[in-house]
């Protein structure tokens, strides 16, 4: 059979089609129109295509993962609050816990383990949280909400009783058990519970363009904005040359080119240590400040030739990877 895909590059261009004015022009518009593309890209003559990404990138992302500052820890997951609601339930039932919805749209939850109960005792002691048992009960309270992205969550555990000057051994042994159970019954998360639906709702960061700078703005108070976007910046494999924490800054080399050969999966398969090195020297000052609807990072390059298009590129990357 004669291949006709490329056909249409040869063809000629005709005449444009003549129709009486009386006609109706309702039947003569386009089936399928192209729409209008707000944010039109023209590539130069020197555009390269970008490299696909690496051969199952997306399989290597985990879908619980524990994250942890100097004062908080918790679980992220890859399900939105109303699927990881009812989940929690029946993990803490599967513990011999009982469970009692104190807030649902707030997304808290009281859980007590009785000691009466094999199952509740025996967990209780893994956990060597003996010390905090009351009245042969042990109270805990877990607190579900939105993740930084739509569809994502986060689950923090508090232990009644337990001093809350930062993380403990227990609370990341308990998370730990949690992402576990969450990881081996993944049918747990196929059902989807209507009345934690209001604990969702838009994404905690966006970036916003309609400003004489670009920035992206994040629902978070200052320290966890900081981490965040210091973790986004390392998945992004972004070199951090130099950071200032009392000024809210990050140093950082970025350069679309090197990014995309630094990043590419050719360069997984192929790169060793002799894979030349980036320079040491930064060109972009990433900023945080603080503002009243949360937190502000803006992009501020140091260098000549950098432009607000290289601003949105470094912006959507770091968006890409806040969680």
């Amino acid at each position: 059979m004669t291949d006709r895909s490329n056909q249409y590059m040869q063809a000629e261009r005709g005449d444009p089609l003549v129709v009486p004015e009386w006609y109706s022009t309702r039947r003569l518009q386009d089936r399928f129109p192209v729409p209008h593309a707000e944010k039109a890209f023209v590539a130069s003559k020197d555009f390269v295509v970008p490299p696909p990404p690496a051969p199952g990138s997306d399989l290597l992302q985990e879908h619980f993962a524990i994250k942890k500052t100097a004062d908080d820890i918790w679980l992220l997951a890859s399900e939105p609050p109303g699927k990881v609601w009812p989940a929690l339930k029946r993990y803490w039932e599967s513990i011999g816990g009982s469970v009692a919805e104190v807030d649902t749209a707030e997304g808290r939850m009281q859980v007590s383990l009785p000691m009466n109960s094999l199952k509740a005792s025996e967990f209780v002691g893994k956990m060597q949280l003996q010390p905090y048992v009351r009245n042969e009960q042990l109270q805990l309270q877990v607190r579900v909400q939105q993740g930084l992205k739509r569809l994502s969550s986060e689950v923090r555990v508090t232990v009644q009783g337990m001093s809350l000057a930062g993380p403990t051994p227990q609370q990341e042994s308990l998370l730990t058990d949690m992402r576990q159970y969450m990881s081996d019954q993944g049918e747990s998360l196929g059902s989807y519970s209507l009345v934690a639906q209001n604990i969702g709702g838009e994404s905690r960061v966006s970036l916003v363009e309609n400003a004489d700078q670009p920035y992206l703005r994040v629902d978070l108070n200052y320290d966890r904005a900081w981490f965040a976007l210091g973790q986004a910046l390392n998945d992004s494999r972004i070199p951090v040359i130099d950071i200032n924490r009392s000024e809210g800054v990050y140093f950082v080399r970025f350069v679309e080119k090197e990014h995309e050969k630094n990043t590419s999966w050719w360069s997984g398969w192929f790169g060793g240590e002799e894979e030349e090195k980036l320079s040491d020297r930064f060109n972009f000052r990433v900023l945080l400040s603080p503002a009243d609807d949360g937190v502000h990072i803006s992009s501020e390059p140091t260098s000549s030739g950098v432009g607000r298009q290289e601003q949105l590129i470094l912006l959507n990357k770091i968006l890409d990877n806040m969680s």
